[in-house]
């Protein structure tokens, strides 16, 4: 388990403070500078009715959404056990109980869900696509910071679990195998760096970029790298199945960090670019893979 993480000291000054007469530190983005002129407003979406209105990049700028998670992770070891994924936690602070499968809090995990965007399950029960307080759901946020905060998160485990489960998909061997380079060491970083630009969707181009901007980050411990063994006579090689199980463990461990930390889901998630619907499918994706 994760324990949670302030954001990183660059995200912090990049950002200006004030601070409250209890002396915890608010942060402040600088919103978005919206024209006055009446063509431009008339077209600008309504970032608090979420009933009738899609997720915005706009509005995740125009709420200062970054600035809203940021303040609460601030304040986050109130409220959250010390070993708690910061994302279990701020699903299970704003929905009000542990999970979709629970009535009462409780501790009890034979019987409890708990929140868990750590997932590569396309299933929402555990990471739900979230609602308006005025819907009939168990996942709804009473404010529109709230909204946003559960989406992103939503958007970004779906978005990750979308291309692994592209990835597994028996028509996306070659495609993966075409990616390894045939004179260079190859790892699951260096072909999911190479696969996701070259066969992702036109309508998540922003989201597929910070996704490779999010397996640069380090894992800890290196990884392995191995060889074309048609272009090398190296033993080393993986075949295309192996591929596809290290290119998910990689998703996965990128997704873990996310979700643990809240500095790398900010950095993930800055701009809005997951603040929207129709990321990708696996359907699309998949016959992105087999036709590309």
């Amino acid at each position: 388990m994760f324990i949670v993480n302030l954001p990183s000291l660059t995200a912090l000054l990049a950002l200006s403070t004030h601070t409250l007469a209890n002396g915890i530190p608010v942060v402040v983005s600088p919103g978005l500078n919206v024209s006055s002129n009446a063509n431009v407003t008339a077209h600008i979406p309504s970032c608090t009715n979420l009933t009738n209105n899609a997720p915005s990049p706009y509005c995740y700028t125009k709420l200062q959404e970054t600035a809203y998670l940021t303040n609460w992770n601030l304040t986050s070891p109130e409220i959250c056990a010390p070993d708690e994924l910061w994302s279990t936690c701020f699903l299970r602070s704003i929905y009000g109980k542990p999970g979709p499968n629970c009535t009462t809090l409780t501790n009890d995990t034979k019987t409890c869900e708990q929140y868990n965007c750590t997932s590569l399950s396309l299933s929402s029960a555990l990471c739900p696509e979230p609602t308006a307080s005025n819907a009939t759901s168990n996942a709804t946020a009473e404010s529109a910071e709230e909204w946003y905060g559960a989406w992103n998160l939503y958007a970004l485990q779906h978005h990750i679990a979308t291309w692994s489960a592209a990835l597994a998909a028996d028509t996306s061997t070659k495609a993966i195998l075409a990616a390894v380079h045939p004179r260079t060491p190859n790892t699951a970083t260096s072909l999911l760096t190479t696969l996701i630009p070259k066969y992702g969707l036109n309508t998540s181009t922003v989201a597929d970029a910070a996704l490779v901007r999010l397996l640069a980050l380090p894992t800890g411990r290196p990884e392995p790298a191995y060889g074309n063994a048609r272009g090398r006579g190296e033993r080393s090689s993986l075949s295309g199945p192996q591929w596809q199980v290290a290119l998910r463990t990689r998703l996965g461990q990128v997704l873990d960090l996310a979700m643990g930390r809240s500095g790398d889901f900010l950095g993930a998630v800055e701009g809005g670019g997951y603040s929207a619907r129709g990321l990708a499918s696996v359907g699309n994706l998949t016959r992105s893979l087999r036709d590309g």
